[in-house]
């Protein structure tokens, strides 16, 4: 199943904010055997956002994920600009306005905001209560902003995080898991690292070639992993399998090794370890 990433913010590309939001999101799309196909990465304009949305559609995926602008100023316009891009009108939603004013209720009780009657906080705060009529506000217990899943056609849901990591993780965990379930499915996702005995990617090459040319697998991924050159390093090589049916991702895995292991052991590399991620 294919999933496109728009990450959205100005923080992200000026350098003031490093995006760890996207490898995170893409490590949870490939445990559920699922496959992120492209992302982009835009300011907040909803204009940019449109051009990122027409880059990403290219790909056609079933599953387009937003990160970042869900929050109450004047430059989150993430969820305003994808319901403009598909056409559809925001307006007060029941449970995205209950949601925001629970959460400001219980995190003013906490102390940790102020418990306002300004009109300027309050019509900021009912922003993010504005989605589409269609969407499902999903539940925010670490910050304010609801996260938004909405069936755009047939084949096209889209899911709007907020840019907060703590949030945006708990919204994916907690509140999005069974939307993930219905247009993703189950699916299970396997890897491993092999060490070999050269310090010379470059010697890798043709076996990572040869691999390729002889075990053509699409569920099947293998890539070397160089991080430095020196006589104590030893290429790695991470091979991953994907799949709706965890016996036949193993079982691919394991042949996917034993076939990377012969095109090594053939150019006379040795295989020193492998290691099977957790």
């Amino acid at each position: 199943m294919r999933v496109a990433l728009l990450v959205v913010g100005d923080e992200i590309l000026d350098g003031s904010t490093t995006d760890s939001n996207s490898g995170w999101v893409c490590r949870q799309i490939s445990g559920r055997g699922a496959s992120v196909v492209r992302t982009a990465v835009v300011p907040d304009d909803p204009r940019e956002i449109g051009q990122g949305l027409d880059f990403l559609l290219q790909v056609k995926p079933r599953l387009l994920i937003t990160l970042g602008g869900l929050g109450p100023t004047r430059d989150d316009l993430t969820v305003g600009a994808v319901a403009d891009y598909f056409g559809v009108r925001l307006a007060e939603h029941p449970d995205g306005a209950r949601i925001v004013s629970e959460r400001y209720a219980a995190l003013a009780e906490a102390g940790r905001v102020r418990d306002t009657s300004s009109p300027a906080a309050l019509q900021a705060r009912a922003k993010m209560a504005l989605l589409p009529k269609a969407a499902v506000a999903l539940d925010n217990q670490v910050g304010a902003a609801p996260g938004v899943w909405f069936d755009v056609k047939e084949r096209l849901s889209v899911l709007n995080l907020p840019g907060v990591p703590s949030e945006l993780k708990y919204i994916f965990i907690n509140e999005a898991g069974a939307h993930l379930q219905r247009v993703l499915g189950t699916g299970y996702f396997r890897s491993a690292t092999i060490v070999t005995s050269t310090n010379d990617e470059s010697e890798l090459s043709a076996s990572l070639a040869a691999f390729d040319e002889k075990h053509a697998d699409p569920a099947i991924y293998l890539k070397s992993r160089a991080k430095r050159f020196g006589k104590d390093v030893r290429m790695q090589a991470t091979i991953s399998s994907r799949g709706s049916d965890l016996d036949d991702v193993i079982g691919r895995l394991a042949a996917a090794i034993e076939g990377f292991r012969s095109e090594l052991t053939s150019a006379s590399i040795e295989v020193q370890s492998v290691t099977f991620d957790e």
